[in-house]
């Protein structure tokens, strides 16, 4: 009986471990994905992620904020960074890696546009 709950537990370790790698491709709803356009509808919990668990990468999006935020960033040398955004707010992000955390008080709602090179 041991053996088996000690198994479960490795189990759910490396799930939880595998979340930690999500990006927003994974995290939020994919609500257009097209030969154009991919945009990510996304939805945090205080405390939670915001557009991945835990450190993730994106590549050069547009995020455009649908409710008031406060959010802290930490970027992959350690620099933790909290800020404000306004609902309807936007701004433009080079590819990156980073944590970001829901850490208001109010679910925060957003969506991520990536625009996709023609070939």
């Amino acid at each position: 009986m041991k053996i088996v709950f000690l198994s479960g537990l490795v189990i759910l370790s490396f799930a939880a471990s595998a979340q930690d790698k999500k990006s927003a491709d994974q995290f939020g709803k994919v609500i257009i994905d097209n030969e154009n356009v991919k945009v990510t509808s996304l939805e945090s919990n205080p405390g939670k992620g915001i557009c991945g668990f835990g450190k993730h990468s994106h590549g050069a999006h547009l995020t455009v904020m649908l409710t008031d935020a406060i959010i802290t960033v930490t970027t992959p040398d350690g620099k933790v960074m909290s800020q404000k955004a306004v609902s309807g707010s936007t701004f433009w992000s080079e590819p990156e890696t980073h944590t970001v955390v829901n850490s208001g008080t109010s679910i925060v709602k957003a969506q991520i546009i990536e625009y996709k090179k023609k070939k």
